[in-house]
């Protein structure tokens, strides 16, 4: 069985699709794709009105996702699912792609609390602790503090009545140990079955011990309680998934029905994971309970000999020697129970139906470099949040979580374990939080199509195959109500479809596309593998040093030109090794890294260290030195780093380890001083691709050399264009700000070849430049009147503060010589379309904003520029989120007229 992949990725493979007839025209894998918030069921003339324009804007695949704003009581409702039906037919009508988003608002699992509903035992258990030196104890005050700093509408979306309630409190395991100095399970006692609950209510119990604690010694308690009002499952139950499959896919399907595999090619599931909660008793490494079934206990027995209760005993405090090993021995148990019984579960199912699995788990890296440098508030060892590789498994298309527009981990991370599984690059969902307001679902209308796209270009840089926009909205909510969520204009903005800059849309999606397209044939060349640290990850927590050194390492690689990807010990275990390089997950490395790495699963990490550091290649680490393997109480030897470092990797050191490794293919040497992002990859008959970008505010140059003669062609991703070869020894590459640059060369079979230049317009003559500063006039808006208006700044400063939409500029230019003219506009905030005599020239929503005029004869021409701001004046406007200042909004410095050099 073959299931189709998400946005028609089978087309990817088709031998009818030539790498060049996918660069000039990308399918929807490669196209920008989006979740499109429905804040009510909307009605078939609204869904074939927003399809068409998702669809002319060049979006390739879209994902139905009901909103807060939805009442939850309508999601699958009969009227829901003849309303989604329609959409889908009209989707695939346009060409659309269709994917299935799991459920009600987010986190995946509850189908807007049908799953629970009227199956109590499948709600959410989870496992409390205590710890004193007293013979009673309670467990209270228990509250999910990251679901609380949402606010009031999202705890009435994930519990009853707003209300966070327990019952059924049970003593899963009670122990009495030392109060420090544990120095091996033999000074710790399984009391569990003299301990009782005593007394219990909603949202507290008391228990006791019928035995003695002597001077020097405490009582830990573990108790599990379900919350009685929790909408959210436990995921340690296959049942709970079952359920889920039952009431909240299984009536989509059944909706579906003829439009599946196409154009409903996927599901995608979205942070499935319980409630991180905290309690006045909370003690310990361990930062959140954990859920609990009895399944579990079973679990960890068949992984290790030791007492369930006093490994327990173990996530909490040092037991002796063996704690790191029973802790990361524990985590691995549970979490490959949490993934078999939920992922498992959905995977078998999709397979059943013919379409594929895809979607992301919490990322608690998310706008982070550092492993969890994002949601930094939860212990990520409780969720399926840790065994990325492992998840992974059970997708059929990897896809991945990013927040913001600034570069990250999540898609290098994502390729990594996608190529670890047979696959490679992936999805990447972006949502914008707010950086101005401590209201993060307020969002960030200001954001730009410059910035957005900068971020798209990064991203597929370091792993990215489609973008996913957080998202297109249904409607743009209501005025005069800030609150998050409930109005849809707060959700996580921006709604970018009202945006006034929405019409450029399809110039982002069609570069972006192409650039997707381009870096698809081609294996990345990694010369480094950063191995990914599951079990020191697991047996130390969240705030361990591997978090920031794996950060570091990233940041520090990047920042010398030198990319990498993220290995697990399977994939070190399975390697191939030949002449110094180490072959796994189908990528060639010189260099492996250990960051911080002091825990493995196995000795056989070690046996592939030693043969790869004795065939001559190289092994670097930092940080902790490695002391534990998880299946083996032996004293191990650590094979011999080429180098270590004592603390974080910093700038010489990686320029120096990096400078050891051997070169190969194409070399790209700086020119200037900061670096432009970079891709380069090989293709099987010899070519390299290379993507390069500079998302600066300066000039950048690079020079491409080989070694000997080369042959080096252009393909533009703006317009599709591929340039004939030419034949060089080297070329230098100029690149201004916010420039892309796709590439390919190859050794060339000739040997006559010149040193060349790759650029991008003529050179403008700055001798006989016009300013054009005075003499415009202004309108906000098509119906509104000009009035006269400077362009040293913006509209917002100028008597239209709250104008968000297209302001309409004019001015007369006067010519006195003929020739071919450029348009320079050095600021506009933030798109524009020019128009020359009542003729559009063109379009740009990101720099360089120039438009070349063509042959202006000698005269009086009149020039009109259409030019779209940011929402954000508009939409904040009389709330907390605006900020300081209004945005920048239209013409911001002088414009100039510029004659070509003859």
């Amino acid at each position: 069985m073959r299931t189709q992949g998400p946005g028609g990725l089978a087309a990817v493979t088709d031998p009818q699709i030539t790498n060049r007839a996918l660069f000039e025209n990308p399918t929807a894998a490669f196209r920008p794709s989006a979740y499109w918030f429905w804040h009510s069921i909307p009605e078939e003339a609204v869904c074939r009105a927003q399809l068409a324009d998702f669809q002319a804007k060049g979006i390739g695949t879209i994902l139905i996702q009901a909103r807060l704003s939805l009442p939850r009581e309508e999601y699958l409702s009969p009227s829901y699912l003849a309303a989604y039906r329609v959409a889908a037919r009209i989707a695939g009508d346009l060409g659309l792609k269709l994917g299935i988003y799991d459920d009600y608002n987010w986190i995946s699992g509850h189908a807007g609390g049908r799953t629970v509903a009227g199956r109590d035992t499948l709600r959410e258990r989870h496992l409390f602790w205590s710890s004193a030196s007293s013979s009673q104890g309670s467990i209270s005050g228990i509250h999910p503090p990251f679901v609380e700093k949402m606010g009031p509408d999202i705890l009435g979306w994930q519990y009853e009545k707003g209300r966070v309630e327990w019952c059924d409190w049970t003593v899963e395991a009670a122990v009495l140990h030392p109060l420090s100095g544990i120095e091996s399970l033999d000074a710790i006692s399984d009391v569990t079955a003299q301990t009782v609950i005593t007394a219990s209510d909603a949202v507290s119990c008391t228990y006791a011990f019928g035995g003695r604690i002597e001077h020097g010694q405490a009582l830990t308690v573990f108790i599990s309680a379900r919350s009685s009002t929790s909408r959210l499952i436990n995921y340690l139950l296959p049942e709970a998934a079952e359920r889920f499959i039952e009431v909240g896919l299984d009536p989509l399907l059944e909706t579906l029905d003829g439009l599946l595999p196409d154009p409903v090619g996927f599901v995608f599931y979205d942070q499935p994971a319980a409630g991180f909660y905290r309690w006045d008793q909370m003690s310990g490494d361990l930062g959140n309970s954990l859920l609990f079934a009895p399944a579990l206990q079973r679990a960890i027995t068949r992984r290790t000999d030791a007492p369930f209760a006093k490994i327990l005993l173990a996530l909490l405090q040092d037991i002796g020697s063996g704690t790191l090993r029973l802790r990361a021995q524990f985590y691995a148990g549970y979490s490959a129970l949490m993934n078999e019984a939920f992922f498992g579960t959905l995977r078998r199912w999709s397979e059943t139906n013919g379409i594929a699995l895809t979607g992301h788990e919490i990322l608690p890296h998310i706008a982070s470099w550092s492993l969890n440098g994002g949601f930094t508030s939860v212990d990520p060892r409780v969720a399926p949040a840790v065994d990325f590789f492992g998840i992974d498994a059970y997708r059929h298309e990897t896809a991945v979580d990013s927040n913001n527009f600034r570069a990250q981990l999540a898609p290098k991370l994502g390729d990594s374990v996608a190529r670890s599984n047979g696959r490679s690059r992936c999805m990447v969902e972006t949502y914008a939080s707010a950086e101005r307001t401590t209201r993060r679902a307020a969002g960030q209308w200001e954001l730009t199509l410059e910035t957005a796209r900068a971020q798209a270009i990064r991203l597929h840089c370091l792993g990215m195959r489609q973008f996913i926009w957080h998202g297109v909205y249904q409607t743009d909510g209501r005025d005069d109500d800030p609150t998050p969520f409930v109005n849809p204009r707060f959700d996580f903005a921006p709604g970018i479809n009202f945006e006034p800059w929405w019409s450029y849309h399809d110039l982002f999606a069609d570069e972006t596309a192409r650039i997707s397209a381009f870096i698809e044939p081609a294996r990345p060349r990694t010369p480094i593998a950063i191995l990914y640290p599951l079990c020191t990850a697991f047996a130390h927590g969240p705030r361990h040093s591997h978090a920031t050194h794996i950060g570091v390492w990233c940041e520090q690689l990047l920042a010398q030109g030198c990319d990498f990807m993220f290995v697990s010990e399977a994939d070190l275990a399975g390697a191939t090794i030949d002449a110094g390089q180490l072959t796994a997950s189908g990528l060639a490395f010189d260099a492996v890294v250990l960051p911080s790495v002091t825990v493995l699963e196995t000795a056989n990490t070690l046996r592939a260290l030693e043969a790869f550091r004795a065939a001559g290649g190289a092994i670097w680490s930092s940080g902790e030195r490695l002391s534990v393997t998880c299946d083996s109480d032996a004293q191990i030897t650590f094979p011999e780093a080429s180098a270590h470092i004592e603390g974080h990797p910093e700038g010489r050191d990686v320029a120096a380890l990096v400078s050891s490794l051997p070169s190969w293919g194409p070399q790209i040497e700086n020119c200037s001083d900061h670096r432009p992002w970079q891709w380069i990859g090989h293709e099987a008959d010899g070519w390299r691709r290379i993507v390069l970008f500079n998302d600066g505010s300066d000039d950048l140059a690079v020079e491409i050399s080989y070694g000997c003669a080369f042959e080096c062609e252009e393909w533009s991703p703006a317009d599709g264009d591929i340039h004939a070869p030419i034949t060089l020894q080297r070329s230098l590459v100029l690149l201004k700000p916010q420039e892309v640059r796709c590439i390919r060369v190859r050794k060339a079979a000739a040997t006559i070849a010149s040193n060349g230049a790759l650029q991008a317009l003529p050179a403008p003559d700055p001798v006989e430049t016009i300013s054009l500063a005075g003499g415009w006039s202004f309108s906000p808006g098509l119906e509104a009147n000009f009035q006269s208006i400077s362009v040293n700044a913006g509209w917002e400063t100028q008597g239209f503060a709250d104008f968000s939409g297209i302001g309409i500029y004019r001015c007369q230019l006067t010519i006195t010589t003929q020739a071919d003219w450029v348009l320079e506009l050095p600021k506009v905030e933030t798109a524009v379309t020019a128009f020359l005599d009542g003729q559009q020239i063109g379009r740009r929503a990101w720099r360089p904003y120039r438009f070349a005029l063509g042959r202006l004869s000698p005269g009086i021409h009149m020039l009109e520029l259409h030019v779209a701001n940011t929402a954000a004046n508009r939409y904040y406007s009389n709330t907390p989120y605006l900020g300081d200042t209004a945005d920048k909004s239209g013409l911001t410095a002088v414009p100039k007229l510029v004659p070509l050099s003859s």
